[in-house]
Protein backbone atom coordinates (compact mmCIF):
# COMPACT_ATOMS: atom_id res chain seq x y z
CA UNK A 1 0.00 0.00 0.00
CA UNK A 2 1.51 3.13 -1.03
CA UNK A 3 0.36 6.70 0.89
CA UNK A 4 0.99 10.04 0.06
CA UNK A 5 0.74 12.20 3.18
CA UNK A 6 0.78 15.89 2.07
CA UNK A 7 1.17 18.23 4.46
CA UNK A 8 1.46 21.98 4.05
CA UNK A 9 5.53 22.15 3.77
CA UNK A 10 6.49 18.47 4.44
CA UNK A 11 5.42 15.25 2.18
CA UNK A 12 5.88 12.51 3.28
CA UNK A 13 6.10 8.77 1.25
CA UNK A 14 5.29 5.36 2.72
CA UNK A 15 4.51 2.35 1.26
CA UNK A 16 3.45 -0.80 3.54
CA UNK A 17 3.68 -4.58 3.19
CA UNK A 18 0.50 -7.03 4.27
CA UNK A 19 1.60 -6.98 7.77
CA UNK A 20 1.45 -2.79 7.86
CA UNK A 21 5.01 -2.88 8.31
CA UNK A 22 6.75 0.79 6.89
CA UNK A 23 8.73 -0.55 3.62
CA UNK A 24 9.95 2.34 2.17
CA UNK A 25 9.81 6.13 3.58
CA UNK A 26 10.76 9.25 2.05
CA UNK A 27 10.13 13.01 3.40
CA UNK A 28 10.54 15.99 0.82
CA UNK A 29 9.89 19.87 1.35
CA UNK A 30 7.68 21.25 -1.39
CA UNK A 31 6.71 24.36 -0.09
CA UNK A 32 3.55 26.22 -1.13
CA UNK A 33 3.17 28.56 -4.22
CA UNK A 34 0.56 30.90 -5.54
CA UNK A 35 -2.20 30.99 -7.79
CA UNK A 36 -3.34 33.37 -10.05
CA UNK A 37 -4.58 35.84 -7.48
CA UNK A 38 -2.07 35.49 -5.43
CA UNK A 39 -3.65 33.17 -2.90
CA UNK A 40 -1.33 30.36 -1.49
CA UNK A 41 -2.05 26.85 -2.74
CA UNK A 42 -0.24 23.66 -3.45
CA UNK A 43 2.32 23.11 -5.90
CA UNK A 44 1.00 20.49 -8.37
CA UNK A 45 3.95 20.56 -10.90
CA UNK A 46 6.01 19.86 -7.42
CA UNK A 47 4.13 17.12 -5.96
CA UNK A 48 3.63 15.49 -9.63
CA UNK A 49 7.39 15.26 -10.26
CA UNK A 50 7.68 14.09 -6.47
CA UNK A 51 5.01 11.15 -6.70
CA UNK A 52 6.36 9.82 -10.08
CA UNK A 53 9.70 9.33 -8.78
CA UNK A 54 8.19 7.99 -5.39
CA UNK A 55 6.01 5.63 -7.90
CA UNK A 56 8.95 5.09 -9.66
CA UNK A 57 11.47 4.28 -6.99
CA UNK A 58 9.40 1.51 -5.33
CA UNK A 59 7.96 -0.09 -8.75
CA UNK A 60 10.88 0.40 -11.30
CA UNK A 61 13.26 -2.39 -9.99
CA UNK A 62 9.88 -5.11 -9.66
CA UNK A 63 10.72 -5.78 -6.31
CA UNK A 64 6.90 -4.14 -4.91
CA UNK A 65 3.60 -4.75 -6.26
CA UNK A 66 1.51 -1.77 -5.24
CA UNK A 67 -1.99 -2.83 -4.54
CA UNK A 68 -3.71 0.34 -3.47
CA UNK A 69 -2.86 3.81 -3.34
CA UNK A 70 -4.10 6.88 -0.68
CA UNK A 71 -3.47 10.69 -0.56
CA UNK A 72 -3.90 11.98 3.32
CA UNK A 73 -4.02 15.85 3.03
CA UNK A 74 -6.12 18.71 3.75
CA UNK A 75 -10.05 18.07 2.77
CA UNK A 76 -9.99 21.53 0.57
CA UNK A 77 -6.61 20.09 -1.30
CA UNK A 78 -8.10 16.44 -1.75
CA UNK A 79 -9.80 16.43 -4.98
CA UNK A 80 -7.25 18.42 -6.96
CA UNK A 81 -4.63 16.13 -5.66
CA UNK A 82 -6.26 12.99 -6.13
CA UNK A 83 -6.89 14.19 -9.77
CA UNK A 84 -3.16 14.46 -10.22
CA UNK A 85 -1.86 11.29 -8.63
CA UNK A 86 -4.18 9.16 -10.33
CA UNK A 87 -3.35 10.58 -13.72
CA UNK A 88 0.15 9.38 -12.77
CA UNK A 89 -0.27 5.90 -11.48
CA UNK A 90 -0.01 4.17 -14.59
CA UNK A 91 2.66 6.24 -16.71
CA UNK A 92 5.22 6.18 -13.43
CA UNK A 93 4.59 2.45 -13.36
CA UNK A 94 2.31 1.04 -11.12
CA UNK A 95 0.10 0.00 -13.81
CA UNK A 96 1.18 -3.62 -13.29
CA UNK A 97 -2.19 -4.72 -11.83
CA UNK A 98 -5.42 -2.90 -10.95
CA UNK A 99 -4.19 -0.11 -8.18
CA UNK A 100 -7.28 1.91 -6.56
CA UNK A 101 -6.35 5.34 -5.64
CA UNK A 102 -8.55 7.59 -3.34
CA UNK A 103 -7.77 10.07 -0.98
CA UNK A 104 -8.62 10.58 2.80
CA UNK A 105 -8.27 13.66 4.80
CA UNK A 106 -5.65 13.53 7.20
CA UNK A 107 -7.05 14.04 10.39
CA UNK A 108 -9.27 12.02 9.85
CA UNK A 109 -6.62 9.30 9.02
CA UNK A 110 -4.76 9.76 12.19
CA UNK A 111 -7.79 8.79 13.94
CA UNK A 112 -7.91 5.76 12.53
CA UNK A 113 -5.14 3.50 14.45
CA UNK A 114 -6.19 4.56 17.23
CA UNK A 115 -10.10 3.05 16.85
CA UNK A 116 -8.46 -0.01 15.84
CA UNK A 117 -6.33 -0.23 18.40
CA UNK A 118 -7.91 1.01 21.63
CA UNK A 119 -10.55 -0.91 23.20
CA UNK A 120 -11.19 1.94 25.68
CA UNK A 121 -12.96 5.54 24.86
CA UNK A 122 -10.30 8.08 24.35
CA UNK A 123 -9.34 11.47 23.11
CA UNK A 124 -6.81 12.05 20.07
CA UNK A 125 -5.14 15.25 20.07
CA UNK A 126 -3.27 15.32 16.15
CA UNK A 127 -0.49 17.59 16.06
CA UNK A 128 1.29 19.54 13.74
CA UNK A 129 -0.07 22.78 11.31
CA UNK A 130 -2.95 22.09 13.62
CA UNK A 131 -3.55 20.80 16.68
CA UNK A 132 -6.90 19.00 16.59
CA UNK A 133 -8.47 17.84 19.63
CA UNK A 134 -11.10 14.69 18.31
CA UNK A 135 -13.25 13.01 20.64
CA UNK A 136 -14.57 9.89 18.57
CA UNK A 137 -17.22 9.23 22.14
CA UNK A 138 -19.38 12.48 22.16
CA UNK A 139 -21.12 13.92 19.02
CA UNK A 140 -23.56 15.88 21.08
CA UNK A 141 -24.28 19.52 20.65
CA UNK A 142 -21.07 22.00 21.42
CA UNK A 143 -21.79 23.43 25.41
CA UNK A 144 -20.23 26.47 24.02
CA UNK A 145 -20.66 28.98 21.37
CA UNK A 146 -17.22 29.74 19.04
CA UNK A 147 -15.24 32.26 17.97
CA UNK A 148 -14.79 30.58 14.57
CA UNK A 149 -17.39 28.01 13.15
CA UNK A 150 -14.33 26.92 10.79
CA UNK A 151 -12.28 25.40 13.75
CA UNK A 152 -15.09 23.24 15.39
CA UNK A 153 -17.60 20.51 14.20
CA UNK A 154 -18.40 17.19 13.33
CA UNK A 155 -16.80 14.33 10.86
CA UNK A 156 -17.71 11.29 9.84
CA UNK A 157 -15.34 8.37 10.11
CA UNK A 158 -16.97 5.40 9.26
CA UNK A 159 -20.01 5.11 11.01
CA UNK A 160 -18.97 7.41 13.33
CA UNK A 161 -19.71 11.16 14.36
CA UNK A 162 -16.34 12.84 15.58
CA UNK A 163 -16.49 15.84 17.98
CA UNK A 164 -13.43 18.06 16.40
CA UNK A 165 -11.63 21.75 17.60
CA UNK A 166 -8.49 22.57 16.24
CA UNK A 167 -6.13 25.14 16.61
CA UNK A 168 -3.45 26.43 14.46
CA UNK A 169 -0.17 25.17 16.90
CA UNK A 170 2.38 24.48 14.40
CA UNK A 171 3.20 28.07 12.90
CA UNK A 172 2.22 30.02 16.17
CA UNK A 173 4.77 27.85 18.16
CA UNK A 174 7.47 28.37 14.83
CA UNK A 175 7.48 31.64 14.61
CA UNK A 176 7.43 32.57 18.57
CA UNK A 177 10.10 30.18 18.47
CA UNK A 178 12.31 32.36 16.14
CA UNK A 179 11.51 35.05 18.27
CA UNK A 180 13.57 33.27 21.41
CA UNK A 181 15.75 31.96 18.71
CA UNK A 182 16.65 36.09 18.04
CA UNK A 183 16.52 37.35 21.69
CA UNK A 184 18.96 34.60 22.96
CA UNK A 185 21.11 34.53 19.94
CA UNK A 186 20.42 30.54 19.03
CA UNK A 187 21.11 29.36 16.18
CA UNK A 188 18.86 25.56 14.74
CA UNK A 189 16.02 24.25 16.58
CA UNK A 190 17.90 24.37 19.84
CA UNK A 191 14.08 23.43 21.25
CA UNK A 192 14.23 20.17 20.54
CA UNK A 193 16.76 19.26 22.75
CA UNK A 194 14.93 21.16 25.88
CA UNK A 195 13.15 18.71 28.61
CA UNK A 196 10.88 20.23 31.45
CA UNK A 197 10.54 18.66 34.59
CA UNK A 198 7.36 18.30 36.83
CA UNK A 199 8.87 21.05 39.67
CA UNK A 200 9.34 23.24 36.81
CA UNK A 201 5.62 23.22 35.73
CA UNK A 202 4.25 23.54 38.89
CA UNK A 203 6.35 26.38 39.53
CA UNK A 204 5.05 28.15 36.16
CA UNK A 205 1.75 27.48 37.40
CA UNK A 206 1.90 29.16 40.85
CA UNK A 207 3.45 32.06 39.44
CA UNK A 208 0.84 34.53 40.01
CA UNK A 209 1.78 37.23 37.34
CA UNK A 210 0.24 34.68 35.35
CA UNK A 211 0.93 34.54 31.11
CA UNK A 212 4.00 36.15 29.80
CA UNK A 213 2.62 35.12 26.41
CA UNK A 214 -0.19 35.55 24.72
CA UNK A 215 -1.86 38.18 27.28
CA UNK A 216 -4.17 39.12 25.42
CA UNK A 217 -4.36 36.02 22.97
CA UNK A 218 -2.71 34.95 19.83
CA UNK A 219 -1.26 37.65 17.81
CA UNK A 220 -2.51 38.47 14.36
CA UNK A 221 1.29 37.97 13.12
CA UNK A 222 1.58 34.98 15.52
CA UNK A 223 4.74 36.14 17.29
CA UNK A 224 4.12 37.96 20.57
CA UNK A 225 6.40 40.36 20.45
CA UNK A 226 4.65 42.40 23.36
CA UNK A 227 6.08 39.58 25.80
CA UNK A 228 8.15 40.78 28.54
CA UNK A 229 11.25 38.48 28.19
CA UNK A 230 13.52 40.45 30.84
CA UNK A 231 12.02 37.71 33.15
CA UNK A 232 14.14 35.00 31.64
CA UNK A 233 17.88 34.07 32.37
CA UNK A 234 17.93 31.03 30.22
CA UNK A 235 16.15 30.47 26.49
CA UNK A 236 15.19 27.16 28.65
CA UNK A 237 13.20 28.86 30.43
CA UNK A 238 11.34 31.21 28.17
CA UNK A 239 10.27 28.46 25.96
CA UNK A 240 8.96 26.47 29.00
CA UNK A 241 7.16 29.59 29.62
CA UNK A 242 6.12 30.05 26.02
CA UNK A 243 4.88 26.39 25.90
CA UNK A 244 2.88 26.39 28.79
CA UNK A 245 1.25 29.28 27.48
CA UNK A 246 0.64 27.76 24.07
CA UNK A 247 -1.27 25.00 26.04
CA UNK A 248 -2.99 27.25 27.68
CA UNK A 249 -4.92 28.30 24.22
CA UNK A 250 -4.78 24.89 23.16
CA UNK A 251 -7.07 23.52 26.19
CA UNK A 252 -9.71 25.90 24.68
CA UNK A 253 -9.93 23.29 21.96
CA UNK A 254 -9.80 20.48 24.53
CA UNK A 255 -13.03 21.93 26.17
CA UNK A 256 -15.03 22.96 22.97
CA UNK A 257 -14.98 18.43 22.68
CA UNK A 258 -16.19 17.30 25.97
CA UNK A 259 -18.91 18.30 28.25
CA UNK A 260 -19.10 18.75 32.08
CA UNK A 261 -20.27 15.18 32.89
CA UNK A 262 -16.75 13.72 30.67
CA UNK A 263 -15.19 10.65 32.04
CA UNK A 264 -12.78 9.65 28.78
CA UNK A 265 -9.54 8.67 31.06
CA UNK A 266 -7.65 8.03 27.79
CA UNK A 267 -5.70 10.79 26.12
CA UNK A 268 -3.64 10.25 23.03
CA UNK A 269 -1.35 12.52 21.53
CA UNK A 270 -0.08 11.69 18.02
CA UNK A 271 1.72 13.85 15.08
CA UNK A 272 5.25 16.66 15.59
CA UNK A 273 4.49 17.50 18.66
CA UNK A 274 3.60 13.89 20.39
CA UNK A 275 8.24 14.38 20.49
CA UNK A 276 8.47 17.80 22.17
CA UNK A 277 8.59 16.59 25.80
CA UNK A 278 7.93 19.75 26.82
CA UNK A 279 4.29 19.56 24.57
CA UNK A 280 3.50 16.21 26.18
CA UNK A 281 4.63 16.91 29.61
CA UNK A 282 2.95 20.09 29.91
CA UNK A 283 -0.34 19.00 28.45
CA UNK A 284 -0.33 16.22 30.93
CA UNK A 285 0.22 18.31 33.84
CA UNK A 286 -2.82 20.25 32.92
CA UNK A 287 -5.09 17.57 32.24
CA UNK A 288 -4.40 15.26 35.53
CA UNK A 289 -8.08 13.16 35.40
CA UNK A 290 -6.87 11.77 31.73
CA UNK A 291 -3.51 9.80 30.91
CA UNK A 292 -1.75 10.83 28.09
CA UNK A 293 0.13 8.40 26.13
CA UNK A 294 2.45 10.15 23.48
CA UNK A 295 2.37 7.75 19.72
CA UNK A 296 6.37 7.59 19.15
CA UNK A 297 5.69 6.28 15.99
CA UNK A 298 6.06 9.15 13.29
CA UNK A 299 3.50 7.65 10.36
CA UNK A 300 0.49 7.36 12.63
CA UNK A 301 -1.36 9.67 9.50
CA UNK A 302 0.07 7.45 6.95
CA UNK A 303 -0.57 4.11 9.03
CA UNK A 304 -4.53 5.47 9.39
CA UNK A 305 -4.64 5.50 5.09
CA UNK A 306 -3.14 2.66 4.86
CA UNK A 307 -5.50 1.19 7.34
CA UNK A 308 -8.04 2.28 5.14
CA UNK A 309 -6.91 1.22 2.15
CA UNK A 310 -5.88 -2.35 3.34
CA UNK A 311 -9.47 -3.62 2.17
CA UNK A 312 -9.03 -2.44 -1.47
CA UNK A 313 -5.02 -4.25 -1.37
CA UNK A 314 -5.45 -7.38 0.62
CA UNK A 315 -8.10 -10.14 0.85
CA UNK A 316 -7.52 -10.92 4.51
CA UNK A 317 -7.93 -9.58 7.98
CA UNK A 318 -6.01 -6.37 8.95
CA UNK A 319 -2.92 -7.61 10.92
CA UNK A 320 -1.91 -6.21 15.04
CA UNK A 321 -1.20 -2.72 14.83
CA UNK A 322 1.76 -1.12 16.65
CA UNK A 323 1.55 2.11 18.01
CA UNK A 324 4.40 3.18 19.73
CA UNK A 325 2.21 4.64 23.03
CA UNK A 326 4.75 6.69 25.89
CA UNK A 327 2.97 6.82 28.73
CA UNK A 328 3.75 10.85 30.02
CA UNK A 329 4.21 10.22 33.98
CA UNK A 330 3.19 13.57 36.00
CA UNK A 331 6.64 13.10 38.14
CA UNK A 332 10.13 13.61 37.75
CA UNK A 333 12.35 10.39 37.31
Amino acid sequence: IAVFDIGRTWKRFDLFDRGLHPLVTTEKIIPETTDREGHPCEDLSAIESWVRGSITGVTGGGIYNIRAVRIAGAEECLPVLENAVSALLKTAGADNGPVKCSSINSTTASLIPYLRGSDKPFILVSTGTWCAFMNPFDSGPFEREPENEEIRGLMAVGNLKVKYSRFHLGEIHDRNVTMLDDQFGVTGELYKTIKIKNKKIEKIRANRRGRVFFRHGIPEEYADTSADLSHFLTYADAYHQMMYDLVDECLGSFRDIVNENDTTEILYVTGGFARNDTFVRILAARLPDKRVYASTIEYATALGAAIDAYPDAFDSELPPLYLGLKAILLRDE
